[in-house]
């Protein structure tokens, strides 16, 4: 599985004045990380506000920065959604677009009733995505989704894709015990 190294970037998504997606502004953004030494992107996630975009333009705006990342910015997608089945096509998507990695956050409207709920929801949304690593997107200030992730983690160990947590969250004690799960893995 791929273990990324370095800086990866969580870009806006690039708007116009008619608030539409001005796509071709990701080809400047791109070359800005490059410069920067930015080693990949994280598209679509709380900065791009992927929650606030149409399926059809996160379809669209990931197609973008895969094509203008070249071999320079590895493309890690947000494929969460509050439905299970268009998070699930977007995560097949990323995976037939060439992503290096999936990454979601919880259903936030209906949330999880338990643990095993999400972790059964992240197993059916990375199974469409068999291919690529997967990472769970911890943001529990946006989605009020907050149960251990150092539970989650050994509860999410049956998902085989699994790569790990983005972590974000002001729980450090959680935090610890995730970086020290599994010998460290």
């Amino acid at each position: 599985m791929t273990r990324f190294q370095g800086l990866i970037a969580a870009p806006f998504t690039p708007m116009n004045a008619q608030t539409a997606i001005n796509l071709e502004l990701v080809d400047r953004q791109a070359g800005l990380l490059v410069e920067s030494g930015v080693r990949g992107v994280f598209v679509g996630g709380t900065t791009g506000e992927c929650m606030s975009l149409t399926v059809d333009e996160r379809l669209a705006l990931a197609e973008r920065w895969k094509a203008v990342a070249g071999k320079d910015l590895a493309v890690l997608v947000h494929v969460g959604h509050a439905c299970l089945a268009e998070a699930r096509a977007l995560a097949a998507h990323a995976q037939e677009i060439g992503a290096q990695a999936i990454g979601m956050c919880g259903p936030f409207y209906l949330r999880p009733a338990c643990l095993e709920d999400l972790v059964d929801w992240c197993a059916s949304v990375a199974s469409a995505a068999p291919a690529v690593p997967f990472y769970y997107y911890h943001i529990p200030s946006v989605t009020h989704v907050a149960y251990p992730m150092a539970e989650f983690l050994k509860s999410a160990a049956r998902i085989p894709n699994l790569a790990g947590v983005k972590f974000t969250h002001e729980d450090l004690l959680d935090f610890g015990r995730c970086l020290d799960y599994d010998g460290g893995r």
